[in-house]
């Protein structure tokens, strides 16, 4: 249904937030956030006022000598809960007229109730200092003494591997609690909520932390709680580090399995820090870069761009119009491009050659153990099941999230 010249219009009560050429206007209560041009925000702050439709139309045109069609501007800003017509009550994702409050509950953010003074406390000046001071001795260490460095062969435990592997896997879920955590804690110090979920990139499962209320603050604010999680990973390595150092020094006995247990978890901890430079998806380091470049949404432009050029080169017609997108975040969406074509290309091609053959291998394997029974070998078979869970599981689960994903987007399109 079109809004007409005479249709009076309810706006929502929305945050603002200057972003390069566009204003990011939000509803934080529902985590919903838009990016308008100046001209855009201009009408919709002209309706807000109690103009009619086609008063804000001719106010635009006595402005810039041009009457624009605004019935796109509004159906789309409707569609995400921005405005309605006055007296349209059906829609219960606006706000009531005059902006009193939502009419619908908002979205349920995690550890809302945690002050944020408290979270300030583990993102101020000092804790930060303490943090850095850290890494950068364990760095030094690092270079002195790379004897302490883990070794992949520290994540292969010869005896009681079970009990081992699951002390391990139960370490590393904490560890990742935290790392998402760190990010929440580091967004409420900025005095926005944050939620905590389960997730997947490409066919690997993962937590996430939703940080969209930061659109609500300024570019340069948004950094530290972007990079909360790979900070408390780096500090937490570096603290291991520093007490295999001071093993190492006679100024404390640590007995060669903890030694090893120490060395798998910053093993964990390095990997985690390079699986975030996998810019090809959405790790914390790509929403730094995508912060850095002012881009709105580079993941999803940089795709249909993918599709359009695809489209363009084998000659088809009806390509997604991106002219919208400003000139300057098209340039970086043309270059991220390649990284993302590359670095999907490597991600299938570790799918296929590496990840799936030793999953089918151990398949097999496994199988051979649980035919022979439980009578055969108790601890053997206890143990297959043990390790196949903890290895199996996540990488399942990851893969079905990934196809459920792929098959609601076709939906959707």
């Amino acid at each position: 249904m079109g809004y007409a010249k005479t249709d009076l219009v309810d706006v929502s009560r929305f945050t603002r937030q200057q972003e390069g050429g566009e204003t990011v206007i939000g509803l934080p209560s529902v985590n919903v956030f838009l990016a308008l041009p100046s001209a855009a925000l201009e009408i919709l702050d002209n309706l807000s006022s109690g103009k009619t439709v086609g008063e804000a139309q001719a106010e635009f045109a006595r402005a810039h000598g041009i009457e624009p069609d605004i019935d796109d501007l509004l159906q789309c800003l409707q569609q995400r809960g921005f405005v309605r017509p006055r007296g349209n009550v059906g829609d219960d994702r606006l706000l009531n007229p005059g902006g009193s409050g939502l009419t619908t509950k908002g979205v349920r953010y995690h550890f809302s109730s945690l002050p944020q003074a408290v979270a300030r406390r583990f993102f101020g000046p000092l804790p930060l200092a303490l943090y850095f001071t850290v890494i950068a001795l364990a760095l030094v260490v690092a270079f002195a003494r790379p004897s302490l460095l883990p070794h992949r062969s520290d994540l292969v435990f010869t005896e009681h591997r079970t009990a081992k592997l699951l002390a391990l896997s139960s370490i590393v879920y904490i560890t990742l609690f935290l790392h998402e955590f760190a990010h929440l804690l580091a967004t409420k110090a900025q005095g926005i909520n944050a939620r905590i979920g389960v997730s997947n990139r490409l066919w690997a499962l993962v937590a996430e932390t939703d940080m969209t209320g930061l659109w609500r603050v300024p570019s340069r604010q948004r950094y530290l709680p972007m990079l909360a999680g790979p900070l408390l990973d780096s500090f937490s390595a570096a603290l291991l580090l520093l007490l295999l150092f001071a093993g190492s020094m006679d100024g404390l006995a640590i007995v060669p399995p903890v030694e090893q247990f120490c060395k798998a978890m910053i093993f964990t901890y390095l990997f985690r820090l390079l699986w975030q430079c996998a810019f090809f998806v959405r790790t914390d380091l790509y929403y730094v870069i995508a912060n850095l470049f002012h881009c709105k949404n580079l993941m999803k432009d940089t795709e249909i761009f993918i599709k359009n050029s695809i489209r363009g080169a084998i000659g088809l017609q009806n390509l997604a119009d991106q002219s919208h997108i400003p000139l300057r975040e098209r340039r970086v969406i043309r270059y991220y491009s390649v990284l993302w074509v590359a670095g999907r290309g490597m991600a299938f091609f570790s799918l296929f050659y590496i990840t799936l053959p030793i999953l089918f291998r151990y398949l097999r394997n496994a199988l051979r153990v649980l035919q022979r029974g439980y009578a055969d070998h108790h601890y053997q078979y206890l143990d297959s099941l043990v390790v196949g869970a903890l290895n199996l599981l996540p990488l399942v689960i990851g893969l079905l999230l990934w196809i459920t994903s792929i098959v609601r987007e076709r939906r959707t399109t």
